[in-house]
Order: C-alpha cells, then structure tokens, then sequence
C-alpha cells in the first residue's frame, strides 16, 4: 500500500504497545518491514509511546482526511493513548478506562433482568433432580467425543458459508480460506474457539476440545467466528478499506478499541441473521447432532436455545461485579453458582481471563456490542443492514 510518514508512526504505535503488553495487537496484516523495524528495535518507554501517541493526535487533523475518517482515528489514538496511560501507571477508573478505550459507557448492571433466570431454565430443562444436575445430564449427553470436533465443526462451517453465500450474494472473496485447527492440551489457552486472521482472505479458526464441546454451540460458534461474523467482517474490511481504500487503520485489530465493541456485536448476532431460531435448532438436529433420537423435542430445545441467550447477561454482570464491584473470587463463585446454570469450572476459567488486564473488559463487550446493533437495526438486523456494518467502520457512538 502507499504508506505515508502519518501512517508509518501511526501503525508503530501500536506494535510497540503490544511489545509490553503481548496479545493488545490481535492481529497484524500491514507491511511487513514495519512489524519486522519494531520486533528488532528496543522495547519502547511507556513515557515515549505516550509523547509519540500525543502528537499523531495532534497532527491528525493535518492529513486532509474527510470528517468521518478523522473521527474514527482520533477514537482508535484515545484508545491507544488511554492503554499507554494505564500501562504508566495513571489512575483511571475501570468506567473511564471503558469508554475510552471502547467509545461506549459500560452502563450499570441491572440485576432485575436475572431475577427469574433460574425458573426460566428450569422450565426450560425439565425433568427430575435439581436443575444443577439435569443441566449437567444435558452436558454429558450433548457432549461431542473428541474424535468427531473436527468433522462436525467443519459441517458447520460449511452450512454457516453456504447460507452466507445465499443472503450475502457475491460478498465473500472467491480466495477467501478458513484453516480449522484443534489445540489440545494446552492450558495456556483459555478460550473454546478463536479466529485469528491472517490477511488476504484467511482465518485460522482454533477449536479447543479442553473446553467440552457441544453440538448444540457448533452453528452459533460457526457464525460467530466465521460465516458472517469474524472472518467475513475482516475479510471484507481488508478488502475495501485497507487494500482499495488505502485505509493503513484497517490493517489491524487492537484488542482494547471501539472496533472489537462492533466485531463481537456482529459476530454475535450472526447466527439470528442466518437462521431463524427454529431453522436453526432443526439444521443441528438433523447435521450435528450424533444421535437425534435421544434428543428433546424441536420446541424444548427452541425454549432452551431462547432462554440461553441471556447468557451472556449474566457473564456481563458477573464481570462487572468483579471489576467494579471488587468482589473476592469466594463472592463471585457464590454468585455464579447461585443460578445453578453455570458449572464452577467455567467460573474459574473466567475468572482467570478477568485476571489478565488484556482480556479482563471482553466480557462486556457482546452484550453491549449486540444491543448497540439491536437497538439501531433491530433483532435480528436485516441483511442489508448487516452488510453494511461488515463492510464500513463504525462507530460504538455511531449507534447511539
């Protein structure tokens, strides 16, 4: 691509805010002698990151951008900036940190929205015993052997492609790949599926069968990381932004910016877009499921497929009560627990991607960034009004 000198500083930035804090940068398709000049220099002083984000900002509105484009830099250097701070150690609240860094406010949790949680699994997952154990019956009962992750999980990602292929007409690049890899026994890696983009038109999706898989989550986490969702929205913005718009921003993914508030939000609502909820519970049952006939009817699993989406209501509150709120890990456990939804395996891995201050904030993110599209577009947003949000860089406070 032209490169300007703006550009050039603009992308060092960031790469050498990722030497400190490793993982801020999720992914890097820029030129190569830029990541190759900051991987061999010298890790960068906090004091010095912070002097050089100051004055691109201050020179930013010297590049004779247009207006729109100007305001979406400026959101990405406050991001930066605010990250450089914290990594100096300034105070700045959790709340404050948030909206700059995300250009959104992190609301407070109401509560009230969880109240009935309980009784609505449980009359979503009938049958004898506590629901703690008729929801782990269900787990083992839905849980995919090893052996067969890979083969239905490339299944799925075909259908999700097709079906994009379908409502999306002439989107996807033709070159566009996704490489399926499975990580296994690996500790270090706290999430159940990932997709790392890698530029010119291909992802690697990890699947991570330490985590228990289930086929029930195989269409949403296919349309989540890939069809439409992930893949898609990066596939699409390197081609139209980065490489015929020459927009040097869209070269990359900083994990703490208003960019990943839009992603999640796509990437969460992607699967409504796709099917509605009926299709896509029969297209499970009839593509995924090992065995169909040891299954709940088509309108119980529609009521569960429902009422799990207030899931991640509750992995926001539960995020908020340990970073706003400071409860110890004991409180937090209790809290989880209470609901006798989620297992206290999966509190504990949760709380130990809170404890990295690169993942810590995620937990927010698809709630608010699915209810900011819900609530400009809909739910689901139509088609046209997803390909738009594929296609353009938007805004958090866009939405508003």
């Amino acid at each position: 691509m032209k490169l300007s000198e703006y550009g050039r500083k603009f992308l060092h930035l960031p790469l050498r805010i990722d030497k400190h804090n490793k993982g801020y940068v999720d992914f890097y398709i820029g030129p190569k002698k830029i990541r190759k000049i900051v991987d061999n220099e010298a890790i960068t002083s906090p004091n010095k990151l912070l002097a050089d984000c100051k004055a691109l900002q201050e020179d930013l509105f010297k590049q004779g951008y247009d207006k729109k484009r100007e305001r979406y830099l400026e959101k990405m250097l406050t991001a930066m900036r605010t990250s450089i701070e914290i990594l100096d150690g300034i105070e700045i609240s959790i709340k404050e940190q948030f909206l700059r860094l995300f250009d959104v406010a992190l609301q407070p949790v109401n509560e009230t929205e969880l109240d009935n949680l309980k009784e609505e699994f449980n009359a979503a997952y009938g049958g004898l015993g506590s629901l703690e154990k008729r929801m782990n019956d269900l787990r083992v009962r839905r849980t995919v052997p090893e052996s067969k992750v890979f083969e239905l999980f490339k299944k799925a990602l075909s259908i999700t492609r097709e079906r994009t292929k379908e409502l999306f007409v002439n989107f996807l690049p033709q070159k566009e790949r996704i490489v399926l890899e499975l990580i296994k026994n690996n500790d270090n890696v706290k999430w159940a599926y990932y997709n790392w983009y890698m530029g010119n038109s291909r992802s690697r999706i990890e699947v991570n069968p330490n985590y228990n898989m289930y086929w029930t989550a195989f269409l949403f986490a296919a349309a989540h990381e890939a069809y439409p969702g992930h893949h898609t929205e990066f596939t699409i913005k390197e081609r139209v932004l980065y490489h015929e718009l020459n927009q040097f921003e869209h070269s990359l993914l900083l994990l703490h910016s208003p960019k990943l508030i839009i992603s999640e939000g796509i990437a969460d609502l992607a699967v409504k877009v796709l099917f509605s909820n009926r299709e896509a519970v029969e297209i499970s049952l009839r593509e995924l499921c090992p065995d169909s006939s040891n299954e709940d009817s088509l309108e119980i699993m529609m009521a569960q497929n429902k009422v799990r989406g207030k899931l991640t209501l509750f992995w926001y509150n539960f995020a908020y009560h340990a970073l706003i709120d400071k409860y110890k890990d004991e409180e937090l456990i209790r809290y989880g627990t209470n609901f006798e939804i989620v297992s206290k395996e999966n509190i504990k891995n949760q709380l130990k991607k809170i404890s990295n201050p690169i993942y810590s904030k995620n937990a927010f993110l698809y709630n608010l960034g699915s209810n900011l599209i819900k609530h400009k577009y809909g739910e689901p947003p139509s088609v046209k009004d997803l390909r738009y949000l594929l296609v353009n860089p938007i805004l958090p406070s866009d939405l508003i």
